[in-house]
């Protein structure tokens, strides 16, 4: 007779659960309670542990970066897998385009309000960086594009005109393009997905 090891995770006990403000989560990191290699963000007030990256996540990212450095006007810049400050969460997305310089960041995260265009890379966290859209667009952000790499596609949510969260849904060969300041910024679906 052989048995199972079951490597799935634990279920939570239906027993109440704590919400940690962001205060609370940042106090955790100072107290070194939650380390860099714990890997996890605050959602909604969840501490959840972040997905493993694949080299196709890295190699996205890298291509998205490298795209808007070398086309971002003056008083815009890029920032990539670092917090966001929101209500009641900070997630780390991908890719944060921020009206702004460097210095406007020194003693805090971007808020929502700062940012134009959020980018998460959705290799195995789809329905995850799905959910994060409600979070972003309460917390004021423009505009987020979800990296969808399993479909090849781009579900691109723009906050700024549409306060519902149904995405427009752009593959390749088209390409996508968003303004950022005076510059419009396009990004050629078919050499990303390559």
């Amino acid at each position: 007779m052989t048995f199972a090891l079951s490597v799935e995770e634990p279920l939570a006990p239906p027993l109440p659960f704590h919400r940690f403000t962001v205060e609370q989560y940042h106090r955790l990191g100072e107290l070194g309670i939650l380390t860099p290699e714990d890997r996890v963000e605050l959602l909604e007030g969840w501490i959840v542990r972040k997905m493993n990256q694949r080299p196709i996540h890295g190699f996205i990212v890298r291509s998205l970066n490298e795209c808007f450095m070398r086309q971002l006007p003056q008083g815009w810049i890029c920032q990539c897998q670092l917090p966001v400050t929101t209500a009641n969460s900070e997630p780390e997305p991908d890719v944060a385009i921020l009206k702004g310089e460097q210095s406007d960041f020194r003693d805090h995260h971007p808020s929502g309000r700062d940012c134009r265009l959020l980018i998460e890379v959705a290799d195995t966290s789809l329905e995850r960086d799905r959910a994060k859209a409600s979070i972003y667009r309460q917390a004021g952000v423009q505009e987020y594009w979800i990296i969808n790499v399993g479909e090849k596609v781009v579900e691109r949510f723009v906050f700024s005109t549409s306060p519902n969260t149904e995405p427009q849904i752009v593959s390749a060969p088209e390409s996508l393009a968003i303004q950022i300041g005076e510059v419009v910024i396009a990004l050629d679906l078919t050499e990303l997905f390559a």
